[in-house]
């Protein structure tokens, strides 16, 4: 008897061994596929010799749009001719402390902006039932500041839009700290992340993709490009790392870029319509459009 429950001992500790010992094979099987999936993932794009078909928007001639696709990849694009006669920016938020939140849409269609996007990031503090709002950087509105800059965060500033200024005094600029002195000058501006490209130069950051909002500026800071990049539906478009946009909006002719809000905040109008192939569910506080007289 004492024989046998040794033995029955013995083979429960061996079925036990085995068990974990193949438990333990397959995970490191699954680590090795992941790992091999990730790096495969992770491949950087080549833009390289990236081109697009600008289309011009009726009656609005400063604007153009075009489509960026490929494989597992949809870029929106836009560029709009800062000096372009009757151009008036429109921006949220409009208020001191405002909570207010709006999906690109209804901005675009309360504003009358023919081309709009998402900016500034935000914070969201829930109160019960409610959620407020609250921006997460600088907010500039014709003049008047309506959210504080935090110098680790990135900026775009709009000069020469006073009512009154020739057309010929508009340009643009990105800043890599929201406390740039400069900025106090600004007529408008609004908030993002990080710049993303310097003088054509790439800066680096982690590798990992998801639906972006991205500006970038040509060297006279006249030209300003945007893209919206699809990220939510991985299958269909699997979203860009920094480095890719910042690689992108090089192509299409930008010296300087920055990050506004991304993932599931990113959001792209033309002519009062999201042009992004999926339902934006996110209302955000921080938007940018642009109308005509």
């Amino acid at each position: 008897n004492i024989a046998g429950l040794f033995f029955r001992k013995y083979r429960m500790a061996l079925k036990k061994r085995a068990k974990r010992y193949f438990f333990s094979f397959f995970f490191i099987l699954f680590l090795l596929a992941s790992r091999s999936s990730a790096l495969q993932n992770a491949q950087t794009r080549d833009f390289s010799n990236v081109k697009v078909e600008w289309k011009t928007l009726d009656e609005f001639p400063a604007v153009q749009t075009a489509l960026y696709s490929e494989r597992q990849l949809l870029i929106r694009c836009a560029k709009i001719d800062l000096t372009a006669p009757g151009l008036k920016i429109k921006m949220y938020p409009q208020k001191l402390n405002s909570s207010e939140t709006y999906y690109a849409e209804e901005f675009s269609q309360k504003s009358g902006a023919v081309l709009a996007i998402n900016t500034t990031p935000f914070y969201v503090r829930e109160n019960g039932a409610k959620k407020r709002h609250s921006t997460a950087g600088l907010c500039i509105n014709n003049g008047e500041t309506f959210s504080k800059a935090i110098s680790g965060y990135c900026a775009l500033g709009f000069f020469g839009f006073r009512e009154g200024s020739d057309a010929s005094e508009r340009r643009a600029a990105i800043f890599s700290s929201q406390k740039d002195k400069e900025l106090e000058s600004a007529d408008f501006a609004a908030g993002g992340f990080w710049q993303i490209l310097k003088n054509k130069k790439t800066l680096q950051f982690k590798e990992l993709r998801d639906s972006r909002t991205a500006v970038g500026l040509d060297a006279s800071g006249t030209v300003l490009f945007i893209i919206a990049v699809e990220g939510e539906i991985p299958s269909k478009s699997a979203g860009l790392t920094y480095m890719e946009c910042a690689e992108f909006l090089r192509a299409l002719g930008c010296e300087n870029a920055m990050q506004f809000d991304g993932g599931s905040s990113t959001q792209m109008c033309v002519n009062k319509k999201s042009v992004l192939s999926y339902k934006n569910y996110v209302k955000v506080p921080a938007l940018l459009g642009f109308a005509f007289d």
